[in-house]
């Protein structure tokens, strides 16, 4: 961590969420993320930003190094960016911007922390924090979670929460993304949750199971470990991080 937190800025943190300060607080992490996940390694480090006003959260990513595309046929939708979640923790309300195949950004909404958590027994002090591992699977992948119960807030970075303390780091299973909290300070950002919402998670799920048979109809598919590709004709390959059902 770049600085010890001290138990004043935990306990304004607490203070902050409970709905009795106006004050928005910037948690922010330090990402290593593998953008070529289950197909090889091609590490690129990211800072991410969770601000939490009230009950509401805002959680964007911001590259350190510059996307480079692999091939020809690598098209990334704004790479840099791509992560951008709200949350509202009174109404169980989650908004993830996702990319259309037209490169166009949309709002869908989800269940608010969908994922089923297991807490261990097993502890370890992150900085001067006291952390407990809890895992999940979640859409496809496996992920450990290191919370701090000393912080009793249900955040964490991307779509992760609903543990009882703040996540300070968060692991897929095979190491191909690894979040880990670096500050936390006061800050004047302000937000509001989007209201263009185009669908549900549900209903893109089917979109785009819909959208892969159409695909696969003039394509060869491959499994590749929980990553699933489909390599068209004209060589285009589709991978998604969240694993959609086959």
């Amino acid at each position: 961590m770049k600085c010890m937190l001290s138990l004043i800025i935990i306990a304004g943190l607490v203070i902050t969420v409970n709905g009795q300060s106006s004050s928005i607080f910037d948690i922010e992490y330090q990402v290593r993320f593998n953008d070529a996940f289950d197909r090889g390694r091609r590490d690129r480090m990211h800072n991410e930003h969770l601000l939490i006003n009230e009950n509401l959260s805002r959680f964007y990513m911001t590259a350190v190094e510059k996307y480079t595309a692999a091939n020809e046929y690598d098209h990334g939708f704004e790479p840099d960016t791509n992560i951008l979640v709200y949350t509202d923790q009174s109404r169980g309300y989650m908004l993830a911007r996702e990319y259309g195949f037209d490169g166009i950004p949309f709002f869908l909404s989800d269940s608010l922390y969908p994922m089923q958590w297991n807490i261990t027994d097993e502890t370890r002090t992150i900085d001067t924090l006291k952390c407990t591992m809890a895992t999940c699977r979640f859409r496809g992948r496996n992920y450990i979670a290191w919370f701090c119960a000393d912080i009793p807030l249900p955040y964490g970075p991307w779509k992760m929460g609903g543990l009882p303390g703040l996540i300070i780091e968060l692991i897929d299973d095979h190491d191909n993304m690894r979040m880990s909290l670096t500050s936390i300070s006061r800050t004047d950002k302000q937000f509001i949750i989007p209201a263009d919402v185009t669908y549900t998670m549900e209903e893109h799920i089917r979109k785009m199971k819909d959208l892969l048979k159409k695909m696969q109809g003039n394509a060869r598919t491959a499994g590749s470990g929980d990553c699933l590709s489909c390599q068209t004709e004209s060589k285009y390959e589709f991978f998604t991080w969240e694993i959609i059902p086959r």
